[in-house]
This record gives structure tokens, C-alpha cells and sequence, in this order.
């Protein structure tokens, strides 16, 4: 019943105006493991990721060895990913080599100081942060729906042979994406279903350019997807286009968010609970180098491990102000 009530609860804080963009008063979400994972493991596991999509891609672009690969929204969908684990690794680097570079020249100077004015957040690594988490949100969504759409309607009308490229790319890809979820700390919003229904669009939009340009698919087909044929079956395609962007795409949202309902579960549970991560420590010790003592107890669960920037408070005042005239 508490569950029930929290879940419930979380519901309703869904649907506010707040949630729709995707500037956070707690970068760290983007950076930290859920779970107390060293940092040095973590950075590990963010370019052995990396390294493996990336390979992926590689390999299907060369297989398929033709520019057409390109116009398949699964292809699409993956190379999201790979961009999404690129900029998640150099953010992640990028943040571990600002603040230890900052605590090695204050040790230098041998300047006393408390840590919470020691770590703070350069300008573009906020901004990369934030798109960060727009190609999550979008690539996560798509890699779901592109999961459910490609074993519930492409491969049983076409059949395709279970190959390692047709399994990695259409079911280990949605694994990727729970797993990446489930070990990071990254928020995922309902609202922002808004932002996967909006580059659904603009796949629609060059779909249909490429179908009036007389474009075809591998097999010479004048459509993309036989869903997608406008010219034989346009019923078909306006229905399929419909079904995509207002059931499943918020559907797979949906999955997202209660994946991340699991997850603060998991944390709250009083057998895993000592294996969440302690922000205090895992930012100001083992990525600063800094000393433990008093910890614990210095830091609010609503206030950020960062320093409070001017620009930051700047950037959501402006946010705020944009969505009050509105």
C-alpha cells in the first residue's frame, strides 16, 4: 500500500510544467552510479559500453555496405546510442579531470577549504549534461519501441534469419538501455515522451521526402518499411504513424519510468540499501581525494555535491520566466 501511494504520488508530480526541460539543480544525477560502483569502474564500464556499440555499429554499417543504411529507424535508433555512450563517457571523464585537477592545485597552494565550494561544474559541461540526458531520454524510447515494432510486426512478415546482428540490434539494444538505467542515476520524466514523439516526426517527415523522391528500400521496394508505403497502402501508413507516436512511443516512456520506480525501490529495499551510493563520499572522497570526516551529515538530499553557479541559477530563472509568460 505505501507503494501504491508513493508510485501514485510520483504520478501526479509527473504532469507538471517543470518537468519538461532538462535542466537539473543536480548534475550528479548524470554523472554517478546508483549503486556505490568505484569511479574508476564506472568510467570503465561507461567506454566498455562505448566500445561495444560502437563495434556494433561498425560492423552493421559494413555489412549492410551501402548508404541505405541510414534510412532504417533501427539503424537510427542504435547510432542514438553510440552517441549517447560517447558523450556519456566524455562527460563523465571530463568531470572526474576538472575536479581533480582543482584539488590538486588547491593542495597545492596548500589552501584549506571546505568541499563543498571545492567542486563545481564549468558551463559547457552543464550543457553537454543536458543534452546528455535529452539522448537518453530519446534514444531509450527508441530502442524500445524499435524492439517491440521489429518482433511483433517486421520479422513475422518477413522472417528474418536470427542472426547476431538482427538479435543485438532489435533485443540486446532494449537490454542496454534497462541495464544502463538501472545502474545509473539518471531521472526519467513522463513528460518527456514529448521529445521521442517529436524526433518520430521528423523521421516521418524525411520518410515521406524520401518516398516522394522516389527513393527505395534494399530490395528496390518505393518505401522504407512496407508499414511506411504511402503510395500502395497510405491507410496503412497514417495508422501505423498514429499507433507509433501516441500508444507506443508513450507506452515505452511509460516502461522507462516505472524501470526507474524499480530501481528507487531496489535502493530503498533494507538488503540493498548499503550498496546505494553515498553521493557525499563517492564525489568529495573517492573522486576529489578528500578526507571523509563529517560527511555524512553536511549535505541536504535536495542540495547538489556542486557548487551553486551564477550561470546555473541564471539559466532556470530565464526557464522560469519563459514558462510563466507562457
Amino acid at each position: 500500500m505505501v507503494m501504491a501511494a508513493g508510485c501514485s504520488q510520483r504520478w501526479k508530480e509527473e504532469f507538471t510544467v517543470q518537468k519538461l526541460h532538462f535542466f537539473t539543480s543536480k548534475p550528479e544525477l548524470l554523472l554517478q552510479p546508483r549503486w556505490d560502483i568505484p569511479p574508476v569502474l564506472w568510467l570503465v564500464y561507461r567506454c566498455f559500453m562505448l566500445v561495444y556499440s560502437l563495434s556494433w555499429f561498425i560492423y552493421t554499417a559494413l555489412l549492410f555496405n551501402t548508404p541505405k543504411f541510414f534510412i532504417f529507424l533501427s539503424h537510427i535508433s542504435y547510432c542514438l546510442m553510440v552517441i549517447y555512450y560517447l558523450l556519456a563517457f566524455c562527460n563523465l571523464a571530463w568531470a572526474f579531470l576538472e575536479i581533480r585537477c582543482c584539488s590538486h592545485r588547491r593542495k597545492r597552494a596548500g589552501v584549506s577549504i571546505e568541499c563543498e565550494a571545492l567542486l563545481s561544474l564549468s558551463l559547457p559541461l552543464y550543457t553537454a549534461l543536458n543534452l546528455q540526458w535529452l539522448l537518453h531520454s530519446v534514444m531509450g524510447c527508441f530502442s524500445l519501441s524499435v524492439s517491440f515494432l521489429y518482433w511483433t510486426i517486421i520479422h513475422p512478415s518477413h522472417q528474418h534469419s536470427l542472426t547476431a546482428f538482427n538479435i543485438n540490434i532489435h533485443f540486446i539494444n532494449s537490454v542496454q538501455t534497462a541495464v544502463d538505467l538501472l545502474l545509473s542515476c539518471t531521472p526519467v520524466h513522463l513528460t518527456h515522451f514529448i521529445y521521442p514523439v517529436l524526433a518520430a516526426i521528423l523521421y516521418i517527415i524525411f520518410a515521406v521526402v524520401y518516398w516522394l523522391m522516389g527513393g527505395t528500400n534494399q530490395s528496390g521496394q518505393p518505401y522504407i518499411y512496407s508499414i511506411l508505403d504511402f503510395g500502395g497502402r497510405p491507410l496503412l501508413a497514417t495508422l501505423s504513424i498514429l499507433g507509433v507516436c501516441l500508444v507506443c512511443l508513450p507506452f515505452c516512456q511509460l516502461l522507462l519510468w516505472k524501470l526507474q520506480l524499480l530501481r528507487e525501490w531496489m535502493v530503498d529495499c533494507e538488503k540493498l540499501r548499503w550498496m546505494a551510493v553515498k553521493r557525499e563520499v563517492w564525489w568529495w572522497v573517492k573522486v576529489s581525494g578528500g578526507t571523509d570526516s563529517g560527511l555524512m551529515a553536511s549535505l541536504d538530499p535536495s542540495v547538489s555535491v556542486f557548487e551553486s553557479t551564477r550561470w546555473r541559477d541564471l539559466m532556470e530563472d530565464q526557464l522560469s520566466q519563459s514558462l510563466t509568460l507562457v
